[in-house]
């Protein structure tokens, strides 16, 4: 006998009662509602930290709702002014549930009020971001094209001061061409020998020969990724009057998720016209960052291994690396040995309280001859300007002065 319970029909499988929506599309649509009201609020976050905010929660679900408020945190937020509207709009769309009808409740403390943005007393410690510590790198690879600005009059000032500063700072090295000089180790003996074929073999003169100096060559890596976004067009433009004041000498190459050389793109007179050209050949601006596998594919080409040889090479990085640093130490030190002077110019050391403490960083200290801080024209010129002083002293010079600081209990 059927089962009269069998024979009752689902109203459900009908489709006459309500469709019971999907949990996880209802939280991803809740947390792009959420994206996209901090960008309404004024709060900026790239796509690539977008994404990494996806990716995190996809890899590691937050368990609760402080440690979502810092996976957010530490991962959209660059600004420590716009933390206000920030926790405002995370108040609005996770503790008071949104402006969306289907918002999660909002959560009550013990005494029945909301809880307040951020986190509370009985919160594990937060996983705060600081100046240096790697939370503003991305991994994510990125295709297209970035306009680098305008160059306005005060950046032409200073760029015409970088370009009158370079030749002065440049180190020199004997060429390889002897050439008649007054004073020298070798006498000319084919102009002697002329001369006194002149004078019925007579030597009434003697000429010597000399090796004249010449400017070593430049070597300039440009990190382009997005945590440098603010400071790249700078940075290119530094290069360029690198470039105007030494053409023959130096060579300029960008990098990010890839290893671009931009040197005959970056050549034209014109500002303006340069920064065109390089953003239409630069196509992972504003990405990610590998810096070590950037300077291992530089390292593996042996026609650009030749223009680090014996040059000065300047690396503008912020040092950020994501994922295991041993890589980009390992490419550092071998840059290192090959060139003249390796310099590193980031951004971060611009701020007095920069501590070169991340394991990126801190791994590869000891084969920079100097750790400067560049983030703009100015500050390049300034850079620019104290090189003579670097290059005058002893060779690996930042790494014995931050393992003095270290040795003082000064660096965190």
């Amino acid at each position: 006998m059927p089962d009269p319970a069998a024979q009752v029909p689902d109203p459900a499988a009908q489709g006459d009662g309500p469709a019971v929506p999907d949990p996880a599309a209802r939280a991803a649509d809740h947390l792009w509602g959420f994206l996209t009201a901090l960008r309404g609020a004024g709060v900026p976050a790239a796509p690539t930290k977008r994404a990494d905010l996806l990716r995190t929660i996809a890899e590691s679900p937050p368990p609760d709702l402080n440690t979502l408020y810092w996976y957010a945190r530490i991962t959209l937020l660059q600004d420590v002014a716009d933390l206000p509207a920030f926790d405002r709009v995370f108040d609005d769309w996770f503790r008071r549930g949104g402006p969306g009808p289907d918002g999660p409740p909002p959560e009550a403390d013990d005494g029945g009020a909301q809880a307040p943005g951020g986190p509370g007393e009985d919160d594990p410690p937060p996983r705060e971001a600081r100046p240096g510590d790697g939370v503003e790198a991305s991994t994510l690879s990125t295709y297209g094209t970035r306009d680098f600005g305008r160059t306005g009059e005060n950046r032409a000032v200073f760029m015409r001061a970088l370009e009158a500063a370079w030749p002065a700072v440049l180190p020199a090295v004997p060429s390889r061409r002897r050439r008649p000089a007054r004073s020298g180790d070798r006498l000319d003996v084919r102009h002697a020998w002329r001369r006194a074929h002149r004078h019925h073999g007579e030597i009434i003169e003697l000429r010597r020969l000399a090796r004249p100096p010449r400017p070593r060559r430049l070597l300039i890596l440009i990190d382009v990724s997005g945590s440098l976004r603010r400071h790249t067009p700078d940075l290119l433009r530094t290069a360029h009057t690198a470039l105007r004041a030494a053409p023959a000498r130096t060579e300029v190459f960008t990098f990010g998720t890839r290893l671009t050389r931009i040197t005959a793109a970056l050549a034209h007179p014109h500002a303006g016209q340069a920064l065109r050209a390089v953003s239409r050949l630069v196509t992972d601006a504003d990405g990610g960052t590998a810096i070590g596998a950037a300077l291992e594919r530089f390292l593996g080409n042996p026609r650009f291994v030749a223009l680090a040889r014996g040059a000065l090479v300047i690396v503008l990085s912020d040092g950020l690396e994501r994922g295991d640093p041993a890589p980009m130490a390992r490419a550092t030190a071998r840059l290192s040995r090959l060139g003249h002077r390796l310099v590193w110019w980031s951004p971060l050391a611009c701020s007095p309280a920069y501590r070169p403490v991340t394991r990126a960083m801190a791994a590869q200290l000891p084969s920079l001859d100097h750790l400067g801080g560049v983030r703009d024209l100015r500050t390049a010129l300034e850079e620019v300007r104290r090189l003579p002083a670097v290059l005058s002293g002893p060779r690996h010079l930042a790494a014995r002065r931050w393992s003095a600081l270290r040795s003082l209990g000064t660096t965190p």
